[in-house]
C-alpha cells in the first residue's frame, strides 16, 4: 500500500525540547496554509514526501488509497494531493494541540467589594425580577395596550422608592440591573445607585457595561472631594467625563473649592469643556463666582460668553446685573402723561460692543427683528427687582397689569417670564401665569404652554398642584399635558381628582381614550395609589349604543381604565413590598 510520508511531531513541550522542535512545527504550518491558498497544483507542500511514520495512508473517494504529491492513485493527482493536504493538517492539528504549552495563570480576579446597605426584603426581590424582565400580560389586540399594567413603566419609580429606603440590589439581579441600565438612560442613575460597589465591581468586567464606569475614577468611584491628592490626580489625568463628574462632586461639597479646581487650568481647556464644566457652576452659585464669571464674559467661545452671562443674571447684586438693569431701564419705562399709566417701550437702536462683551447676541434668529431682540435680551438678563423700582414700588402683579404702548407687550411680558424662570422669583411667576380659570390666549403673562410650565415650576409643589388642577377644571386635558409634567408625584388630591374628573367628562363626551394617550400614561405614573378606589366606577363595560362617530369607544375606555386602576394598585404593592409591610386589601399580587 502506498503511504505518504508526514513530518515527525515536534519536540512536546513537556519534555526536554529545543527551541528548533517549535520553529520547525511552525514551518510546518505555514507551509500547509500556503499550499491550501494557492492550491496543491500551484504550491504542493514539500512535507508530504518527508519522512513520517510507517502505515499511514488515506482511502480516496474511489476507493483507492492517495498518494504523495503531484502523485495521483486511481483518483487522480490533483485530487490525491489535495486529500493527503487534508489529512496532514488535521494530524498536525492534533499535534500542536497535544504539545501546547499552558500559558501563565491569570492574576485571581479582586472579591467584590462590601455593600454594607440592607438586602430587599422577599417579596420586594421577587417584584424586581419581575420589573427587569418586564413580564406583562400580551395585548389583545395590534395597537391596543390592553388591561395589564406596564411593568418597565413602573420600573424608574420602584428603583427611586428602594433608592429611598437605602436599600442594596440582590448580587443574582445585578446583570439584569446592569442590562436594563445600558439600554435606558433614564435608569442610569438610579439603577447605578442600587447596584452600588458590587455592580461598579461587575461592570469592570464586561465591557457592555462600561457606561456605568464613566464620569468615575479608574476604580469606578470618585475620590472623596476632601481627598485633596486624589481630586487633584484625577482633575489632571482624568478622561473628560470623570473630570466633569469630578467638578460636579467638589461643587457640591465645598463651591469655592470647585471654583479653584476649575479656575487652576481654565485657560488650558478646550473650549467645548470650558462650555461644560462652566455650567457646573450653577451648583452652589454665588457672588464669591462673580469674579470668575467677569473674566469668562471676554472668552473666545461665543457660548462659553453666554453661558457666564446666563449665571452672572441669577446673581441680582453682581455688577453684570447691574449694567443689565441700566439698559433695561433706558428702553422700557412709565409714561406718566397719559390719563393712565401705561408702560412705553424704545428698543435698542444699535447692539454694542458693550454688550455683546456682557452676552448679547447681535444676530437675530431668521424672522426676528434685531431690535426687538436685543431688547428681549437686555429685559431678561436684568434683575425682576429692578421692575419695582422703576415703576414706583407696584407690585409685579400691578405691572404685569399695566398696559404696554406700541404692541410691545408680548416681546415684554415674554421677557419678563424667562427672567423670572432664570432668576427663580415666585412672585413674578405668579403674576406673570394669572388665574388658571383665564383662557391661555388672554392671560397677562404668556399663552406659551411650554412657558407657563417653566413658571409653574419655581411654585412650591402645593401651589404648583392646585393651580393645575384649576386649570384642568376650567379648560380639560388637551392643554394640560405639559403643565402636568412639572407637578409632583404622587399629585396631591384637588389635581388627582381633576384629572379623574376631565378623563370622565372626555369619555362621556365620546372621544376615543389614546386621545388623551400622553395624560393617561402621567395618570399611571403619577395619580396616589389610594385613587384607585374612585376608579372603579369607570372600569364597567358601557352598554353600547348605535355610534356611528365614535364605534367601540366605551370598551376602549372600559379597558383603558381597568389598566389604570391595575396600575395603581401595583403600585400600592410594590410600595408596601418595599416597606416589608402587608400589602393592602385591595392590591394587586
Amino acid at each position: 500500500m502506498n503511504t505518504r510520508e508526514i513530518p515527525p511531531a515536534p519536540h512536546s513541550p513537556y519534555s526536554p525540547a529545543s527551541d528548533s522542535g517549535t520553529d520547525d512545527s511552525a514551518r510546518v504550518w505555514e507551509e500547509l496554509v500556503t499550499s491550501a491558498l494557492l492550491g496543491t497544483d500551484r504550491r504542493p507542500p514539500t512535507v508530504l514526501t518527508s519522512t513520517t511514520a510507517a502505515g499511514t495512508s488515506r482511502p480516496s473517494t474511489g476507493g483507492a488509497s492517495t498518494t504523495g504529491a503531484g502523485t495521483g492513485a486511481s483518483g487522480g493527482g490533483t485530487a490525491g494531493a489535495a486529500g493527503a493536504l487534508l489529512d496532514a493538517a488535521a494530524l498536525h492539528t492534533v499535534r500542536r494541540r497535544a504539545g501546547l504549552r499552558p500559558g501563565p495563570a491569570a492574576p485571581p480576579l479582586a472579591p467584590s467589594p462590601e455593600d454594607p446597605r440592607r438586602p430587599l426584603p422577599e417579596a420586594a426581590r421577587s417584584r424586581l425580577d419581575q420589573l427587569l424582565a418586564g413580564r406583562a400580560a400580551p395585548s389583545p389586540a395590534a395597537g391596543r395596550r390592553g388591561s395589564a399594567p406596564d411593568l418597565a413603566e413602573l420600573l424608574p419609580q420602584w428603583l427611586t422608592l428602594a433608592n429611598e429606603r437605602g436599600y442594596k440590589a440582590p448580587p443574582a439581579a445585578l446583570p439584569a440591573l446592569l442590562d436594563a441600565a445600558r439600554a435606558r438612560t433614564d435608569l442610569r442613575p438610579q439603577a447605578l445607585r442600587l447596584a452600588g460597589p458590587r455592580g461598579l465591581w461587575l461592570a469592570g468586567l464586561n465591557p457592555e457595561w462600561r457606561f456605568a464606569l464613566r464620569g468615575r475614577g479608574a476604580a469606578g468611584r470618585l475620590p472623596s472631594p476632601g481627598d485633596t491628592e486624589g481630586v487633584r490626580a484625577l482633575w489632571d489625568e482624568g478622561l473628560f467625563a470623570e473630570r466633569v463628574a469630578l467638578l460636579a462632586a467638589v461643587r457640591a461639597e465645598d463651591a469655592a473649592a470647585g471654583l479653584a479646581l476649575l479656575a487652576a487650568t481654565w485657560a488650558t481647556e478646550r473650549a467645548e469643556d470650558r462650555l461644560m464644566f462652566l455650567d457646573s457652576l450653577r451648583t452652589g452659585l454665588s457672588d464669591a463666582d462673580e469674579e470668575f464669571l467677569e473674566a469668562a464674559l471676554a472668552d473666545r467661545s461665543r457660548n462659553v460668553r453666554a453661558t457666564a452671562a446666563e449665571l452672572l443674571a441669577a446673581l441680582p447684586a453682581s455688577a453684570f446685573a447691574g449694567r443689565m438693569a441700566g439698559r433695561a431701564a433706558t428702553c422700557v419705562g412709565l409714561d406718566r402723561t397719559a390719563e393712565s399709566p401705561v408702560i412705553v417701550v424704545e428698543a435698542p437702536h444699535e447692539c454694542d460692543a458693550a454688550m455683546e462683551r456682557d452676552g448679547v447676541v447681535a444676530t437675530p434668529p431668521a424672522g426676528r427683528g434685531a431690535r426687538s431682540w436685543w431688547l428681549g435680551q437686555l429685559v431678561e438678563a436684568a434683575p425682576l427687582a429692578c421692575w419695582v423700582t422703576r415703576f414706583g414700588g407696584r407690585t409685579p402683579e400691578e405691572i404685569v397689569a399695566l398696559p404696554v404702548a406700541d404692541d410691545w407687550q408680548a416681546e415684554l411680558h415674554a421677557a419678563w417670564c424667562r427672567a423670572a424662570v432664570r432668576q427663580r422669583d415666585a412672585s413674578w411667576s405668579r403674576a406673570l401665569l394669572g388665574a388658571p380659570a383665564v383662557p391661555p390666549a388672554t392671560g397677562p403673562g404668556t399663552s406659551s404652554l411650554a412657558e407657563r410650565a417653566q413658571l409653574l415650576a419655581t411654585l412650591p409643589a402645593d401651589e404648583r398642584a392646585h393651580w393645575v388642577a384649576a386649570f384642568v377644571a376650567a379648560h380639560g386635558l388637551s392643554e394640560a399635558f405639559q403643565l402636568l409634567g412639572v407637578c409632583a408625584v404622587p399629585w396631591a388630591a384637588p389635581l388627582g381628582a381633576a384629572v379623574i374628573d376631565a378623563l370622565d367628562i372626555a369619555r362621556d363626551a365620546g372621544s376615543y381614550p389614546w386621545s388623551f394617550s400622553g395624560v393617561m400614561g402621567l395618570a399611571e405614573r403619577c395619580l396616589a395609589p389610594e385613587a384607585a378606589r374612585h376608579l372603579d366606577s369607570l372600569t364597567a363595560l358601557p352598554e353600547e349604543e348605535d355610534d356611528d362617530i365614535t364605534p367601540g369607544a366605551g370598551g376602549y375606555w372600559s379597558e383603558a381604565f381597568q389598566r389604570l386602576v391595575a396600575t395603581l394598585r401595583l403600585r400600592a404593592a410594590i410600595r408596601a413590598e418595599l416597606d416589608d409591610a402587608p400589602p393592602p386589601a385591595e392590591a394587586s399580587a
